[in-house]
């Protein structure tokens, strides 16, 4: 009896140890995330730049410590913010272009439906003929309002022009509502560069004094911390960016040769194979979910060759995916994909569009910790324990 009630009671205090860190977690995203954010961002790169900075201390003989940390600081951000910015400034000016250019094809719909429809009465023309009138009327009564909703001339101008002054004002007062927040993100990118500065300059000063106010038995938690980001989050980052890489050079090669052939009539699959390869790397979606799609339409449309071409591809794609996943990220690293998909979720439900993302790292964060024993929220497999180095502080 003692020992039920002894099992009964160890479950509940590891219940209630889990639903305080589910809700510690819940209350820092929800509340504190963004508050913290310049700060916490700023340690994390600090604590990357630590092994360049220490490279070349160990290769000049006057040290200059301050000096070094501030170039290198300096070269990050460069390094970060300008293929950032070119990057956003093309996919702006690419979006716009793309969308300029749907709203010029919207004069051909109604074209192509008008094809379409006496294309499929051309072929049931092999019906008797009480069958095929009642039949062709029937598919004449479908494509007309279809193509009087895509013809463009037979819209009501006066409708067009409300519903352009008012996506005006929508626009205008989106403006300046982004506008009152440029001072708040420039105040936070401010700070945080100097946070940036002050972190990796006196990194081992900020160490000790952290370590200091630890328990003895808790002294080497930070080192173990950075081993675990080392040997499982950044080492996940790290292959699936390579993954999205190896994605985006197939997907550019395979749009190139369609191109050369004549195929493909787009000036934007570069852009296209960004998007892909970005979408490719989120779980369950896959680029299947964009390209199957796009192969449809194509077939739909009477595009054979560029349908069989996006086809082809996403074969090509799927295979070398299932082959170098395995090899480059391993099964131990990850979850069950249940797991991240719940994770998914929770996060677009309870954070918004960002949640998608943290919600998985931090499920992922979760789950090396307690592999290593460091948390026990469930006992891991065998195969799954991460074993660290000797932490000694540095």
């Amino acid at each position: 009896m003692t020992a039920k009630v002894e099992k009964r009671r160890e479950f509940l205090i590891n219940l209630l140890f889990l639903a305080t860190i589910l809700a510690i977690i819940y209350v820092f995203f929800k509340y504190l995330f963004w508050v913290t954010a310049p700060f916490l961002l700023t340690f994390f790169f600090a604590v990357l730049l630590q092994t360049p900075l220490r490279f070349i201390e160990s290769r000049v003989k006057h040290k200059h410590h301050a000096f070094w940390s501030i170039l290198l600081v300096v070269l990050s951000i460069l390094i970060i913010l300008l293929p950032l910015g070119l990057l956003i400034g093309s996919a702006v000016s690419k979006i716009a272009d793309y969308i300029k250019q749907i709203v010029d094809q919207l004069n051909d719909i109604p074209t192509f439906l008008t094809t379409l429809e006496k294309d499929i009465i051309d072929i049931i023309r092999f019906l008797p003929d009480s069958l095929y009138k009642t039949t062709s009327e029937s598919i004449h009564n479908f494509f007309t309002p279809l193509i009087e909703d895509f013809d463009i001339s037979s819209v009501d101008l006066s409708s067009v022009k409300t519903g352009v002054s008012s996506g005006i004002s929508s626009g205008i007062s989106g403006m300046v509502s982004m506008m009152k927040n440029v001072p708040n993100i420039a105040i936070g990118v401010v700070i945080g560069i100097i946070a940036f500065i002050f972190f990796t300059k006196d990194y081992d000063r900020i160490v000790r004094f952290i370590q200091n106010q630890l328990p003895d038995n808790k002294k080497n938690l930070l080192v173990e911390i950075k081993q675990v980001f080392s040997k499982t989050i950044l080492r996940m980052i790290r292959a699936y960016g390579l993954i999205m890489l190896i994605t985006f050079f197939e997907l550019f090669l395979g749009f190139s040769i369609l191109s050369v052939m004549g195929i493909m009539k787009n000036n934007y699959y570069v852009f296209i194979a960004v998007l892909i390869a970005i979408f490719d790397i989120m779980p369950i979606a896959g680029s299947g979910g964009i390209l199957v799609p796009w192969a449809l339409i194509s077939l739909v449309m009477g595009n054979y060759k560029q349908a069989i071409g996006i086809i082809v591809m996403y074969a090509i794609i799927t295979v070398v995916r299932q082959y170098i996943e395995p090899k480059i990220v391993g099964d131990s690293l990850g979850v069950h994909p249940i797991v991240t998909l719940m994770g998914l979720y929770f996060g677009l439900k309870l954070f918004g569009f960002l949640g998608m993302f943290i919600v998985p790292i931090t499920v992922m964060t979760l789950k090396a910790f307690n592999d290593t024993g460091r948390i026990h929220l469930w006992v891991p497999s065998k195969n799954n324990v991460i074993k660290l180095d000797d932490a000694k502080p540095k």
